[in-house]
């Protein structure tokens, strides 16, 4: 109950606008049931009511209350349950209501139902012509509505008083200042309502005994207003005049026309000694001093404590309203703090849940994944299975990208029932997903492995009439307890890509032979296997294409060096590239690149002279003013355009003799070479390079690449970048695309050259020359 009535009064107004309409329909359902009577009554409801309404109306939104009410009950006039209706004497009503409740209003300046004071005397004033006007409007009805009644009869005193419905008047009165009384205590209800039930019961009781002696009625009402207040007479005095047309005495209404006048005077007066009681109460419990305002130049009082029990008191009522109202504040404080707490926590769980759990497939994600196996806080073995779908690039490009999710949600329900009972299914990133299975080792970790293969080989979606399905390859390695999460990916990986090797849609399993090659490969190689490498010309060139992002076809290569061991394993630049460019190896591994640069660069012009061919270079090569002379030479003895020819220089490449930089980079452009600028982004210097060397291109670190979907900065300053290149004319080289998606972006965004797997991975030089003369590039 106290929510309810916290939860009306924190909405006055809508709450307001409903006890409106229902006063309406209450008014003309009373109304139409009254007509149906056996006998005719004539009552004025209508006006007491709407007044009333409008009186207690807060005058910031009175006009919405008036038209509301009006509207509403111009509405209920058109029902067909209204009969035919005298719609001059409906708009007198209607009028008449607006012409009492203002002045009414003004006189007792009651702005709002929180202004009532209860201090009757405060709205006295009001009374004398508000009963002028309610008397007028009247007797106009009375003219309009009897076609007999002449003006002379009109006028007459005994008429006057038998047709002025002083009844309904007083009753609605009581009732309106009941519920101002009521307002004002926060819709509490008092603690005597028991009393005022016996009251009300009492009340009507003797009115039906002795409905013509009102003298044992008068005590009654005397009595219930010492106990009861305002309600011990309001509450019986309306229902009495509401049933008194339904309840027959000797055949006619329980009050007759005679007795109407007197039980009206008798409500009234006790109405307004019972609101004077409950003033007095009021005053009496705070220690104030009791008032009958009578006129703005003098008051009546009466004082309910001495002057000094009186000060003590208001100042002790002034520190009980400032600890009230400190309370409040607490209250409302502390109620905002529960609800954003419940917020907090709220968002708190769905940022977890997105955190932990893959948007795409429902699977759990890989920061789940890594924090719930991270390093010293396993209590348990795990075995990992490595998953990789085969070949699904081709289901985006081929059937579009929705396809493509289609396939990935399917597999993913497929592993999410192989390891419910046995651990969770994880997605690590596009089609790559891993499998923890707790307290499996690795061969029992294997045979579901290929049960999970044969599934998903067996899983397929329809697209166009079209199945789809893809095989899978799968590496399953050991976490022990006490190993690094990173080991166990790594020889899971290893394993998966073992898997792929040996055909695809296979499974490969980490076991102790694996592991022990594995650690063997993982060893750096030694200064001497280097050396040995590169008297036996182990070390070639890859190339890798560079293509326009609009028509994707080639415009030129990076290489990138491999290292084809005599073992037959393949190495990439970071397991040797530290050891290849300390003091003992430089020279050999320079001579053996610079060798390889211009038989690649001619074999590419033949097939198009406009392709350019880039390679990095390194700190000790751009301070060499020897290396560099000695490139210079090797294109002037050759028919090889130096124009085609691109030095990439690495952002990670120290320069300590920027002047010796400088003027090597100028020897090399002066001679028509290519100065481009590696891995942007990757260091804090890049800005400085691009401002002090004067570069034809600049390539974008893969890094800016990858989070360039879920970071805008990073699109934004990869769009900075586009505007910069074309005031110090440079072009832009985006490295790292995987994705077609990324692709797109980078061509809103400007970028028109690219480079990364999407094109193609770096590859032999055999093996792109034989594309280009396919056409397939």
């Amino acid at each position: 109950m106290k929510q309810l009535r916290a939860f009306i009064m924190d909405r006055p107004y809508i709450f307001g606008y409903v006890w409106v309409f229902a006063l309406v329909a209450i008014v003309n359902g009373y109304t139409i049931l009254l007509n149906h009577t056996t006998q005719t009554h004539d009552t004025t409801w209508v006006i007491a009511c709407f007044s009333a309404a409008l009186y207690v109306a807060p005058i910031k939104h009175w006009l919405g209350v008036a038209l509301a009410l009006i509207g509403c009950h111009l509405v209920w006039q058109l029902l067909p349950v209204t009969g035919a209706n005298n719609w001059p004497l409906i708009a007198t009503y209607l009028v008449g209501s607006v012409c009492m409740a203002l002045p009414a209003k003004i006189l007792g300046k009651l702005w709002t139902p929180s202004d009532f004071t209860g201090y009757f005397g405060s709205y006295l004033p009001g009374l004398l012509p508000i009963m002028l006007v309610y008397a007028c409007i009247l007797l106009l009805q009375h003219w309009m509505s009897l076609d007999s009644v002449t003006l002379e009869q009109v006028t007459d005193t005994d008429f006057l008083f038998k047709h002025l419905h002083l009844l309904e008047f007083a009753a609605t009165g009581n009732m309106m200042f009941l519920v101002l009384q009521w307002y004002k205590r926060g819709l509490t209800l008092p603690k005597n309502s028991p009393l005022a039930i016996l009251a009300v019961i009492v009340h009507l009781g003797l009115l039906y005994l002795y409905p013509h002696n009102f003298l044992p009625l008068s005590l009654i009402i005397g009595i219930s207003i010492y106990f009861t207040g305002l309600q011990g007479v309001a509450i019986p005095g309306l229902i009495a005049a509401l049933f008194s047309p339904f309840i027959m005495t000797d055949g006619e209404p329980l009050i007759r026309d005679a007795e109407q006048l007197d039980y009206a005077i008798l409500i009234f007066i006790m109405g307004l000694i019972g609101l004077m009681r409950d003033g007095f109460i009021a005053a009496a419990k705070n220690g104030e001093p009791y008032k009958l305002i009578l006129s703005k130049s003098g008051t009546v009082g009466l004082t309910m404590a001495s002057p000094d029990v009186d000060a003590l008191r208001l100042e002790l009522k002034d520190k009980n309203q400032q600890i009230s109202h400190a309370y409040s504040d607490l209250e409302q404080k502390n109620d905002r703090l529960q609800s954003l707490t419940q917020s907090l926590e709220f968002q708190k769980q769905t940022y977890k849940q997105l955190v932990e759990v893959d948007e795409l497939t429902g699977l759990k994600s890989r920061r789940y994944f890594s924090n719930l196996l991270a390093d010293d806080t396993r209590n348990t073995p795990y075995s990992l299975l490595m998953i990789d779908l085969d070949n699904f690039k081709s289901v985006n490009d081929v059937y579009g990208h929705h396809a493509g999710d289609q396939l990935l949600k399917a597999c993913a329900k497929v592993m999410q029932q192989s390891a419910q009972q046995h651990g969770f299914a994880a997605r690590l990133g596009g089609e790559e997903f891993c499998i923890a299975l707790e307290n499996k080792d690795i061969f029992e970790a294997q045979i579901l492995a290929e049960r999970l293969r044969y599934g998903l080989s067996q899983t397929n979606i329809t697209i166009v009439g079209t199945n789809i399905s893809r095989s899978v390859s799968i590496g399953v390695a050991a976490l022990p307890v006490d190993s690094q999460l990173k080991d166990a990916m790594s020889l899971a990986d290893a394993a998966l890509y073992q898997a792929k090797g040996k055909g695809k849609n296979s499974t490969a399993l980490a076991d102790a032979l694996f592991v022990s090659q594995w650690q063997k490969n993982k060893n750096s190689p030694k200064l001497d296997a280097i050396l040995a490498g590169l008297a036996n010309n182990e070390f070639q060139f890859y190339i890798q294409p560079i293509c326009d992002n609009k028509t994707h076809k080639a415009v030129g290569f990076e290489t990138l060096m491999r290292w084809h061991r005599s073992d037959g394993s393949i190495l990439a630049p970071g397991s040797f590239l530290d050891i290849a460019l300390s003091p003992p190896v430089y020279p050999s591994f320079k001579e053996n690149s610079l060798t390889q640069i211009v038989p690649i660069l001619m074999s590419l012009m033949s097939r198009n002279p406009n392709y350019y061919l880039a390679f990095n270079t390194d700190s000790t090569f751009i301070h060499s003013t020897e290396f560099v002379i000695d490139l210079i030479s090797q294109f002037d003895l050759s028919d090889a355009n130096p124009n085609c020819l691109v030095l990439e220089l690495p952002e990670t490449a120290t320069i300590d003799d920027q002047e010796l930089v400088l003027s090597n980079v100028s020897l090399l452009r002066n001679n028509g070479f290519g100065i481009a600028l590696d891995d942007f982004g990757m260091e804090h210097s890049n800005m400085d390079r691009i401002r002090d060397i004067p570069a034809d291109f600049v390539k974008i670190d893969r890094s800016f690449i990858v989070q360039m979907e879920g970071n805008p900065r990073s699109l934004a300053i990869i769009k900075a970048l586009v505007s910069m290149s074309k005031e110090l004319d440079f072009q832009i080289i985006a490295e790292g695309i995987e994705t077609l998606a990324q692709a797109r972006l980078l061509e809103e965004a400007g970028v028109t050259r690219v480079q990364g797997y999407y094109y193609g991975r770096p590859q032999s030089v055999d093996y792109w020359l034989d594309q280009l003369d396919k056409g397939l590039l």
